[in-house]
């Protein structure tokens, strides 16, 4: 994948007007990526569209001015793609944070074909996919020591 990227070869599954680069490590324990795409927040009985900014496997930050409250819990739809039959992102989450311009949201339940798609830009964008499989193999051993 990396030969692939520095060869100038364009990801299948995303544009490259939508693709933006970098990993950023901080304070969480999964890797962002910078990722700008269009997305719709469900809570609360309100519909709030956004572009997200970065996303990692647990979570995204999303531009908004609207204001769901920290706990709330939110259904997101990431849209990949504008086609007739648009590829989509459908995650279950909770309002881990709110600031002004922004919503942070942690990511509780996704299906498995959303999971592949965030695998993929995760691994694309930041270009380690096996520093992505382990980060998430860590988090699934930590959640069953947890229950």
């Amino acid at each position: 994948m990396q030969q692939a990227k520095k060869e100038g070869a364009t990801c299948p599954l995303f544009p490259p007007a939508v693709r933006k680069g970098n990993m950023m490590n901080d304070r969480r324990n999964f890797s962002r990526v910078d990722f700008r795409v269009s997305a719709l927040l469900q809570a609360e009985g309100v519909a709030i569209k956004g572009d997200v900014t970065d996303i990692s496997l647990h979570g995204l930050y999303m531009e908004t001015e609207e204001k769901i409250p920290v706990g709330s819990p939110v259904e997101v739809t990431i849209y990949l793609s504008s086609a007739a039959e648009p590829i989509v992102i459908n995650v279950k989450g909770t309002v881990a944070r709110l600031v002004p311009g922004g919503i942070g949201c942690a990511f509780d339940k996704m299906d498995v074909e959303s999971f592949a798609h965030l695998r993929s830009i995760i691994s694309y964008q930041g270009g380690d996919e096996s520093k992505v499989m382990a980060e998430f193999s860590e988090y699934v051993v930590k959640k069953m020591h947890d229950e």
